[in-house]
């Protein structure tokens, strides 16, 4: 091996030498990414009758296009994101401009007030939000008595939705937050001098200079919190279960539900390949949108 190594020319040692770099990381691909997905697309083609599992192709496809619970989960999956995402890059955005300028020390410590909350473990802040949300002693409701408005059942089928959403703004918020603010202090400050040499007012720059600038840290920002908004489970999961009546249902709670419960994999795996196809359409279209070659 070693003479053969030895007889190739300089080109062909720097290929050979830069597929031997790569060669670890493309087995754990293989093993652990390209594997599995292989595998979950066959296992999708499965049909299982509570007896024994038998290849039937596309079967589960279509019957969950013609599953309504199935179609209300997509409904609720998309509603959870439309809410999510716009919510936490508006927010992080203006948090981020409005520290912008503000002291290296007190930098940090918003940005680790905000983080915290992403990376404390999700069982622990459910059960803190929980106890808010209580009909009978949650703070949340103590404050609407406080202001003389009638308590309401802040996980109950009129509320649910925008309680849980509201959960998941505040934990996304830190990294988003994190990674914006990264972006604006990256931004010359010669860019900003020479506006206001010109006359340029603070939204002047703001529209004109720093959003332009921001647009591959938005598009990073939205497209990683569009994938988070698709996948959250845990905290519907402790909280709701996706219930009442199914309005809390996301995709991959009923993934959960058809696998560990019902045993049906080949389901399962089904949701599982229509959610991956469903992200990357909806990733796909953002890079589209937002992609911008810019260097300064």
């Amino acid at each position: 091996m070693k003479a053969l190594y030895r007889r190739m020319n300089t080109t062909a040692r720097r290929e050979v030498t830069g597929w031997l770099f790569i060669l670890p990381m493309m087995l754990f691909f293989v093993t652990f990414l390209f594997y599995p997905i292989a595998k979950a697309i066959r296992m999708s083609m499965y049909t299982f009758d509570f007896r024994h599992y038998y290849f039937d192709w596309f079967h589960n496809y279509n019957e969950l296009f013609h599953n309504e619970t199935f179609i209300l989960a997509i409904r609720n999956t998309i509603m959870f994101v439309l809410i999510i995402v716009p919510s936490v890059t508006v927010v992080s955005l203006l948090v981020a401009v409005g520290i912008q300028n503000m002291s290296h020390l007190k930098q940090s410590f918003f940005k680790a007030a905000f983080y915290i909350p992403g990376v404390t473990s999700a069982v622990s802040l459910t059960m803190v939000w929980e106890y808010m949300y209580n009909n009978q002693f949650g703070i949340a409701n103590f404050a609407l008595k406080k202001l003389g408005i009638e308590p309401v059942n802040w996980l109950g089928a009129e509320y649910g939705v925008m309680s849980l959403s509201i959960i998941m703004i505040t934990l996304a918020m830190g990294g988003s937050i994190v990674v914006l603010s990264a972006g604006l202090n990256g931004i010359p400050k010669d860019l900003y001098e020479s506006a206001y040499m010109d006359g340029a007012k603070g939204r002047d720059t703001f529209f004109r200079i720093s959003l332009p600038l921001l647009r591959p840290s938005l598009l990073y920002v939205i497209v990683t919190g569009t994938i988070g908004a698709f996948q959250v489970f845990a905290i519907i999961l402790l909280l709701t279960g996706g219930g009442p009546a199914y309005k809390t249902t996301t995709i991959l709670m009923l993934i959960y539900t058809e696998a560990f419960k019902n045993l049906n994999y080949g389901l399962a795996n089904a949701m599982g390949i229509i959610l991956c196809i469903l992200i990357g359409l909806i990733a796909l279209v953002q890079f589209r949108a937002l992609k911008s070659d810019i260097e300064y």
